[in-house]
């Protein structure tokens, strides 16, 4: 009897110690980086965010307590401003979400939130309908909803004084080489600098896109750009797929289109 019981208890303790070691591999959802050391200062959280978060990507979004919530849901919560995200170690695509804490700098809490608004806009576009446009380029091309229609448009927004635009062309330039012989996909780019200005600069740089000078307002208020660069891939029915700051993020979306 004595034996049985001993058996017994070894057996239960077995279980036991067999579930928490289970539940100990299995919580795998812990950050890249510890979450109170990159909230220390706004450079510390800024290069981290810059160099680890790319949430126009498709990646797998996680609330604060690990659970899978729709990327809507995710971008909406980092639209309040309360949180950051993090990266899962050992995952390239899994984010999750950490509220900030209550002493932080105040500029990590701005910004957080204006990527979260930013982002958040950015996602509620794709799936919609272009607005309606009707704009000549440099050379005195018509281009509007029509023109476009049976084309995928790859769309980039920018302006002269903008940095990160003008590095960027020689890389969107092999694009436009790339697919030359294509006759299905249009690269076009909206500039709300003067047609004067613009047909100045190009003297000096080359961009292989049709540049179209556009109201400032129209990119800002009917596109809802706050950022420059903003690039958007349209499908060939007119309905916006992606739009994403950095062009390196359209090239799946743009891939995709292509094949079809």
């Amino acid at each position: 009897m004595g034996k049985e019981i001993s058996t017994f208890i070894v057996l239960l303790m077995f279980i036991i110690f067999s579930n928490f070691s289970c539940f100990q591999i299995s919580n795998t959802d812990i950050p890249n980086v510890d979450e109170n050391q990159v909230q220390q200062d706004f450079r510390t959280w800024w290069d981290y965010n810059f160099k680890n978060i790319k949430l126009s990507s498709d990646f797998i979004p996680l609330d604060i307590s690990s659970n899978i919530i729709s990327k809507e849901s995710f971008l909406k919560q980092l639209s309040t401003g309360e949180f950051i995200p993090l990266k899962i170690e050992g995952s390239e695509s899994k984010y999750k979400l950490f509220k900030l804490n209550p002493s932080i700098d105040p500029e990590i809490k701005t910004q957080a939130k204006r990527i979260g608004d930013d982002e958040y806009i950015k996602y509620k576009m794709e799936g919609t309908k272009i607005p309606i446009f009707e704009f000549k380029d440099l050379k005195g091309n018509l281009y509007n909803n029509e023109s476009v229609k049976g084309k995928v448009v790859v769309l980039k927004c920018w302006f002269i004084n903008c940095l990160t635009c003008v590095q960027e062309m020689p890389a969107l330039n092999e694009f436009v080489e790339k697919y030359k012989n294509r006759k299905d996909i249009l690269f076009i780019s909206l500039a709300f600098d003067s047609k004067e200005k613009l047909d100045s600069f190009l003297l000096t740089h080359k961009f292989s896109y049709a540049v179209l000078p556009v109201p400032q307002s129209f990119i800002e208020d009917s596109l809802k750009v706050s950022g420059y660069p903003t690039h958007f891939i349209i499908d060939k029915t007119g309905i916006i797929r992606k739009v994403v700051t950095d062009y390196h993020e359209m090239i799946p979306t743009l891939y995709n289109e292509l094949s079809k």
